[in-house]
């Protein structure tokens, strides 16, 4: 298991953090993500196999930038 912190821009309201939030709980290998507007970051619980470049990609599809990931 692997965790990540998510610097994401983009976000403007509590729907934007639910739509996000909503979609990478539905992906395959996220355990558990977590989004918090108030600092713009996504706490992510995911298996060994998800890639960084998987993360990044799971956030721009749903319209938002990933600036950073740090391992937690």
């Amino acid at each position: 298991m692997k965790n990540y912190v998510l610097k994401i821009e983009g976000m403007k309201c509590e729907g934007c953090k639910n739509r996000l939030e909503n979609y990478l709980n539905n992906q395959d290998g996220i355990i558990k993500a977590t989004v918090s507007l108030e600092k713009n970051e996504a706490y992510i619980e995911c298996e060994e196999n998800i890639s960084t470049d998987d993360l990044k990609k799971f956030v721009s599809d749903v319209e938002f930038s990933c600036t950073s990931i740090l391992d937690n």
